[in-house]
């Protein structure tokens, strides 16, 4: 195997910012290469968490609206401060479950690739919209979520301006919190060891930026 190339890319940012184009992408170029790639998409990996979704539905904490046809849910973890620490926690040990029987045993197999769609900066915004905790990705428990990405992983974040997400994802228009959720990931930096690429001109210059920062190309 290259040693260039990483065991583990991880793909992230805001829905429709193009992270999928981007991971198909790059799966594609290193299944033409003779490697074995493994995308997981991690949306909705709510084992251990599950029961506390569901008490929450019942007292009203998570809840759906519908606004121009569109159905929206919101999940005002932020009244309780003790459903939101158990939200956090619980949401890390489902992050740690799927470390360790979703992405560990591709790792360990030869000449195998995991891109990953989605995974703990993702989880960490998601958790800081649900409980209003502006700060959570250098918080203790942010620490925790970051360290679980395995070491050598390459962490890519596909940036878009905001009218560009919209256009392909008009739900955001009617999402109270899509704005918050927006500004969060535009706040995110290299510091985090986070490589920056930007979705702004064509679909080969985003290909190609995303190919330069997973060290598939010069």
């Amino acid at each position: 195997m290259n040693e260039n190339i990483p065991k583990l890319i991880y793909i992230m940012g805001v829905d429709g910012s193009g992270k999928s184009t981007v991971s198909e992408h790059l799966a594609e170029q290193l299944r033409n290469n003779g490697y074995k790639v493994g995308v997981i998409w991690l949306r909705f990996n709510h084992v251990i968490t599950k029961p506390l979704l569901g008490l929450c539905r019942l007292i009203g904490l998570t809840k759906y609206e519908t606004c121009n046809g569109i159905r929206v849910g919101y999940h005002d973890f932020y009244k309780s401060s003790i459903i939101s620490f158990f939200f956090i926690l619980f949401q890390y040990l489902d992050a740690v479950r799927v470390k360790y029987t979703k992405i560990m045993p591709l790792l360990k197999k030869d000449k195998h690739i995991v891109i990953l769609d989605r995974y703990v900066y993702d989880i960490l915004i998601d958790l800081a919209v649900d409980t209003r905790q502006d700060n959570l990705i250098y918080s203790w428990f942010g620490k925790k979520f970051r360290q679980l990405l395995p070491e050598g992983s390459v962490t890519i974040l596909v940036r878009r301006e905001m009218s560009e997400v919209l256009s392909v994802r008009p739900e955001g228009i009617v999402d109270r919190n899509f704005k918050f959720r927006y500004e969060h990931y535009q706040q995110l930096n290299k510091d985090l060891g986070i490589k920056i690429i930007n979705n702004e001109g064509s679909l080969e210059e985003l290909l190609s930026s995303a190919m330069s920062a997973s060290g598939l190309s010069e």
